[in-house]
């Protein structure tokens, strides 16, 4: 093991002497990057987890984003993220058994803002960033640190980042079981490392390979799913481990067959100890019909085992410590398949001076999606999102 490391050590030392001396990073540009991304999903099925892996799992949810970039200087920029989800969901509507209504409603705001700074004399940029989420029942605050070496005249690039999640649940319980049941904690931690690999190998092809460790300890289970013995009558709530630990390995490769075409394509490993394999594919084709206008297919392929603690309605045994029949955690295949189309003419879709400055206003960019998805176990869905990016 010790040689191992000194091994690892060794390589990393080497590149960092591998950067040419005369190499010097780009600069930020002067310019404030703003984009808004509106997005409206719905879905249906028939494995409501809160009634216990049966009933309706109709929810439709409406989300709207700000992703900001202001640079202060060339070497130096803060970014920020804000937004907002409103959501109705027919199967949390049963946390109450409430057959009254057709679905019940939430929002959650969430936002976040980070530093960067750039050295460009050794291609070397850190960063740090803190954010938070807030919905009714959940409430998240999370921090982040990134390091990335830039090396090989800008070709190669070797980047670190690590996260952390401090949550806590107000916990709800199905209306007959609150006076019975209980949790061992109302907190989730959770901690992720990720090394990224990334390099251009022509000037028609690039890829990047990325490890990735997750770990979670805390209330893991949904306190008002439900779930519903073969061995007797009366239900309880989901039980899992306090803790879970989860390994993705992913690789990417963009390709350029031709000067208007793009092939994107990725592949994931996914692995934990609840007992989930799973693999991902996808693969995106834009294609530049002129100087203005993109379209862009895309389909995508999942498949994972089930976890351990899965089992569907009235099949599991009131002895066992742990389990759930929330679908997610199932054996399943998903397909997810739609177009994207873009327009970006070459000076902008809109123009104007901003009063009192120098500034100009551009609208820069626009971007339609769609996409239809679905499961194995029956739930279908579908999405439409628009993307606007500007800048001053």
């Amino acid at each position: 093991m010790k040689k191992q490391i000194n091994i690892i050590i060794a390589f990393f030392s080497s590149v960092s002497l591998i950067a040419q001396s005369d190499y010097k990073m780009k600069g930020n540009e002067k310019y404030v990057e703003i984009d808004f991304l509106s997005s409206y999903y719905s879905q249906d099925g028939n494995n409501a987890a809160v009634t216990g892996g049966v009933g309706t799992e109709a929810l439709t949810d409406l989300s709207n984003i700000f992703v900001v970039n202001i640079p202060i200087d060339s070497t130096r920029s803060i970014n920020g993220s804000f937004g907002a989800d409103y959501y109705t969901s027919a199967s949390t509507d049963m946390i109450d058994n409430n057959r009254s209504s057709a679905s019940s409603k939430d929002v959650r705001g969430y936002g976040s803002i980070g530093y960067q700074k750039k050295n460009l004399n050794n291609g070397l940029t850190y960063g740090a960033r803190l954010g938070f989420s807030a919905e009714y029942d959940y409430t998240s605050f999370n921090g982040g640190l990134n390091l990335a070496k830039e090396f090989n005249n800008g070709n190669s690039e070797i980047a670190l980042s690590g996260q952390a999640f401090v949550d806590s649940w107000i916990p709800y319980f199905p209306r007959e079981l609150r006076r019975e049941v209980s949790v061992p904690t109302t907190s989730r931690n959770s901690f992720n490392g990720q090394l990224t690999w990334s390099q251009i190998l022509n000037r028609r092809m690039q890829v990047a390979l990325s490890a990735e460790v997750i770990y979670m300890k805390g209330l893991l289970s949904t306190p008002f799913h439900r779930v519903y013995f073969a061995d007797q009558s009366r239900h309880d709530i989901e039980r899992l481990p306090g803790s879970r630990i989860k390994f993705p390995f992913s690789v990417r490769m963009n390709y350029y067959p031709l000067d208007n075409l793009v092939l994107r394509s990725y592949y994931r490993y996914y692995t934990d100890d609840f007992g989930i394999n799973a693999h991902t594919v996808s693969i995106e084709t834009p294609v530049k019909l002129n100087d203005e206008w993109t379209l862009s297919p895309f389909y995508r392929f999942h498949t994972q085992t089930a976890a351990d603690y899965f089992a569907p309605f009235e099949t599991h045994l009131s002895s066992q410590e742990f389990y759930s029949s929330d679908y997610d955690l199932s054996a399943l295949a998903t397909q997810k398949f739609g177009m994207g189309i873009g327009y970006a003419p070459l000076y902008g879709l809109a123009r104007a001076k901003v009063p009192f400055t120098k500034r100009i206003f551009m609208l820069k960019e626009i971007n339609l999606r769609g996409a239809y998805y679905q499961r194995d176990t029956g739930l279908t869905g579908y999405n439409v999102s628009l993307e606007v990016k500007m800048r001053f």
